[in-house]
């Protein structure tokens, strides 16, 4: 059931971080990278939010305010990177995100490599 989850909407997305980083390649800050993304999603009429500002609690303890780069259709969060390689604490930290805003999937897509690496993270099951 989780590989279903948003299926038709994953594809889209998929294509369009393809399409900006053939774009623009891998040299970029994330902000250039969603600047660009939310231009195809305005083109495809994808509804969307960038800077989800949230707060973030763990055992009952207020760990501070944060701010997720995009949610896609209120249903799909997206965290982008372009660093050298994605860490199993940005993984920890999309879950917590998930937890936070109450969504199910994330996309955490690292425009650095080539190919694009983009890492589809679901709320109580590992991430791969």
């Amino acid at each position: 059931m989780a590989e279903l989850l948003y299926k038709d909407l994953s594809y889209k997305l998929n294509g369009i971080f393809f399409e900006v980083q053939n774009k623009l390649g891998t040299k970029f800050q994330e902000k250039h990278y969603l600047k660009a993304i939310c231009s195809l999603l305005k083109e495809q009429k994808v509804p969307f939010k960038t800077e989800v500002s949230f707060k973030l609690n763990f055992n009952n303890e207020l760990l501070g305010s944060f701010r997720a780069d995009m949610i896609v259709d209120d249903k799909i969060l997206i965290e982008l990177k372009a660093v050298d390689r994605l860490t199993n604490d940005h993984k920890l930290q999309i879950l917590r995100y998930l937890q936070a805003l109450n969504l199910e999937l994330a996309l955490l897509v690292n425009f650095r490599l080539r190919p694009l690496q983009i890492i589809r993270v679901i709320r109580g099951v590992k991430s791969h």
